[in-house]
């Protein structure tokens, strides 16, 4: 074991301790109160974290002194407290990987950990490879799970929070974050840029493949232990290529249709207790292969198999060529349509409800919220709505069927859904656009008929008598909602906006009116008034957010960019900048005071002073914008700032003693505390008997070593002592040292 590891777990410690910390704030006084650096979340699970880490520090300190045998018992119950520790990091990667993020250490403690200890800890990565992306679910819940296929390894990602990037199986990405086993957490940021601070970048997007003929290949097998055969390959063709196939083609409006085959039954060498996807599909293939038919003549594959108790109904790849779908013992349209509407690129239909509100900021999503689309409401086979029609192209695409963009006051016309037509089938109204990102939400507007798949809806007075709205946002179709437009009632099933009702969204000041509906479309009317002000925290972000490494009484310098993300209809606004630092810090912006209209953003350079007596640590540094004329609409965000309070340089050269004909090793360990440093630059002189110099550079490696070689030249450098000075500089905190050699 390595000295240094104690000091190392003291810092994993405090680190930990310090991301375990929380501030409380209310409008005025969020910004003014002190940080209180012992206060912990009261989170299960980050409290067991924090205490494994301090007992593994205790069991080490006990280790250090104990004769040999009680030292071995001890490093075997640092080993069980690590493997604990690692099985705690996973469980809080499942469930908040932001909390995880900010509770991992650094790289310079992860990469010095001894290296028996090096397999129990996590690691920052970054990684290239194939994006899966796949829903788990049955009828009343379900799970969307993304993996990374990179070195060989299937690696599954944990996004933040609700920032679930949109991009369809096959892509290619980069990512970025925390690792532990097979899992990485990731904040959840997303583009297609090359931006360092991305945690996923796409390298190489797919478009989905939702015209013409799809070509299917359905493989039937089963288990050795389970070789029942539920249905006949005829009755598998007739449910897939005659009513999958007849739904899609008019959901479609006839620009896509299925084609394919049946095969099987394949018993697979492998147990019905398995409940891996990922098996059935690999020994499925193989079986098919050996049967001589060619799988890449297909571009949607589904594996059908006997009912297992695997707590799920289905299985089905987001996009993919080919796409995949596990069917678990439910052999119907609803089931399979399903499942190859994930593959065509479709999200489940989801509902939003906001309470005695249509739409609002206290809201919860229903998953399978849509009564009337086949991707949402447990049993119903129905049109998919607008959005997600848009999307795949078989509306306001091309040829396709149109969609109106409401720009104006007017009288609009909706033809019936299920048709083709000539006239449009959706109207679409701008609700909202992300003052930072431009990203846009729309109000979708549709007339439902019970024609095809839809004629169960002619029992439904509430759909018959008015137009069903939705909402959807570019570049993220995971935030699509039906929304319920009688939110005085307990159910969706009446939440159509019917002829004699009209919805108001107060924030843009907009009104839908049904004015009649028949059996050859609907009239509505949409009218704008004058755009209202709505009030909204403004966005505040701090750069660089990476701690950063400096000396006590440096001067560190940050840029703070705060969004007023106010509604149109308000005037500009005065937003008060504030930070909070620990005590004895000093923190001034070079413009305390911005005016932003609304959508504007504005950048000014925050400069944070510590202490010269601060010690060792990692500071908090908060930054806030409050609304001068409206205090209670505030934005923040945070950064951690190290302390180092300069660096340790130890000189030492191979010999004591040169010839003319040998070349000097000078070997430089840089520290801090007893802990390596890596990463820092360090300049090598060599000042010569006669006076002149030699120079050279290097960085020290995760051991904090540098080296430099000076081969010696017999016409330049004469005999006498030389000197050698080092000085080491890591952002700003520098050491030095010295050492000194002879040559004959």
């Amino acid at each position: 074991m390595k000295k240094t590891f104690l000091i190392l777990m003291l810092s994993a410690v405090a680190l930990i301790g310090l991301s375990l910390t929380f501030i409380t704030s209310s409008a005025n006084a969020g910004f003014n109160r002190k940080l209180d650096a012992t206060s912990v979340t009261s989170n299960r699970q980050l409290q067991s974290l924090h205490e494994t880490t301090e007992r593994m520090l205790e069991l080490f300190q006990q280790a250090q002194i104990a004769d040999p045998i009680m030292r071995h018992s001890l490093m075997q119950r640092l080993q069980m407290l690590a493997l604990a520790r690692r099985g705690l990091m996973l469980q809080l990667m499942r469930q908040d990987p932001n909390q995880l993020l900010q509770v991992a250490l650094p790289d310079h403690i992860l990469n010095s950990l001894p290296n028996e200890f090096q397999a129990y800890f996590e690691q920052q990565v970054e990684l290239d490879g194939e994006l899966e992306v796949l829903y788990e679910e049955n009828e009343t819940e379900s799970h969307i799970r993304h993996f990374l296929k990179s070195g060989g390894k299937r690696i599954e990602l944990h996004f933040g929070g609700n920032a679930i990037p949109d991009l369809l199986t096959g892509s290619f990405v980069r990512v970025r974050g925390v690792r532990v086993d097979d899992h990485l957490a990731l904040n959840g940021a997303a583009d297609g840029s090359t931006s360092t601070t991305q945690s996923i970048q796409t390298l190489a997007s797919i478009s989905p493949n939702t015209f013409g003929e799809q070509k299917v290949l359905v493989l039937l097998v089963n288990f050795q232990d389970k070789a029942t055969q539920p249905w006949t390959t005829t009755q598998v063709r007739d449910i897939v290529f005659n009513s999958v196939n007849s739904f899609y083609r008019e959901s479609s409006y006839g620009q896509t249709w299925l084609a394919g085959d049946v095969f099987g039954w394949y018993t697979l060498p492998i147990s019905s207790a398995t409940c891996d996807q990922n098996a059935i599909a690999t020994y499925a293939n193989q079986a098919a292969t050996a049967a001589g038919i060619n799988l890449s003549a297909y571009n949607r594959l589904v594996y059908a198999f006997p009912s297992l108790s695997c707590g799920w109904t289905g299985w089905g790849t987001y996009g993919g060529n080919p796409s995949q779908a596990w069917i678990n013992g439910s052999m119907s349209v609803r089931t399979v349509g399903h499942e190859l509407g994930h593959g065509f690129g479709i999200y489940h239909a989801r509902a939003l409800d906001c309470g005695a509100d249509v739409v609002g900021t206290n809201c919860s999503i229903i998953e399978y919220g849509d009564t009337w689309d086949i991707l949402g409401q447990a049993g119903v086979v129905a049109h998919s709505h607008a959005a997600q029609k848009e999307r795949l192209g078989w509306l306001g695409y091309g040829t396709s069927p149109g969609i109106t963009v409401v720009q104006s006051s007017g009288t609009y016309w909706v033809d019936p859904y299920e048709t083709l037509g000539s006239n449009p089938k959706a109207l679409k109204i701008l609700k909202s656009t992300d003052p930072t990102t431009g990203t846009k939400t729309w109000y979708y507007v549709e007339f439902r008929r019970p024609i095809g798949f839809d004629s169960f809806i002619s029992s439904n007075s509430s759909v018959m008598n008015g137009v069903v709205i939705h909402t959807g946002t570019e570049a993220y179709s995971f935030d699509e909602y039906l929304l319920d437009m009688t939110p005085e009632t307990s159910s969706f099933g009446d939440g159509a906006l019917v002829v004699g009702r009209s919805f108001t969204d107060p924030n843009i000041n907009m009104t839908i009116t049904p004015l009649s509906v028949g059996s050859s479309g609907a009239s509505v009317m949409v009218s704008f008034g004058p755009q209202p002000c709505v009030r909204a925290n403004p966005t505040v972000t701090i750069s660089p957010s990476t701690s950063q490494w400096v000396s006590p009484g440096t001067t560190v310098n940050y840029s703070v960019s705060v969004t007023n993300t106010d509604t149109s209809g308000c005037v500009a606004s005065s937003f008060d900048l504030r930070a909070n630092v620990a005590a004895g810090w000093s923190a001034l912006f070079d413009i305390p005071s911005m005016i932003l209209s609304p959508g504007q953003s504005a950048n000014t350079t925050l400069r944070v002073t510590s202490p010269s007596s601060a010690a060792n640590g990692y500071y908090n540094i908060g930054v806030g914008a409050v609304n001068s004329a409206a205090a209670s609409y505030l934005g923040s965000s945070s950064v951690t700032c190290s302390i180092m309070r300069g660096l340790d340089v130890a000189v030492v050269t191979d010999q004591a003693v040169y010839t003319a004909n040998q070349t000097a090793l000078i070997t430089t360990t840089v520290t801090s505390g007893g802990t390596p440093i890596s990463g820092a630059s360090v300049a090598f002189t060599i000042t010569k008997p006669n006076g002149s110099t030699a120079k050279g550079t290097a960085t020290t490696t995760v051991s904090g070593v540098a080296s430099f070689k000076y081969r010696f030249n017999k016409q330049k450098d004469p005999a006498g002592v030389y000197v050698i000075a080092v000085g080491a500089n890591l952002n700003g905190v520098i050491g030095s040292g010295s050492a000194s050699f002879s040559l004959k």
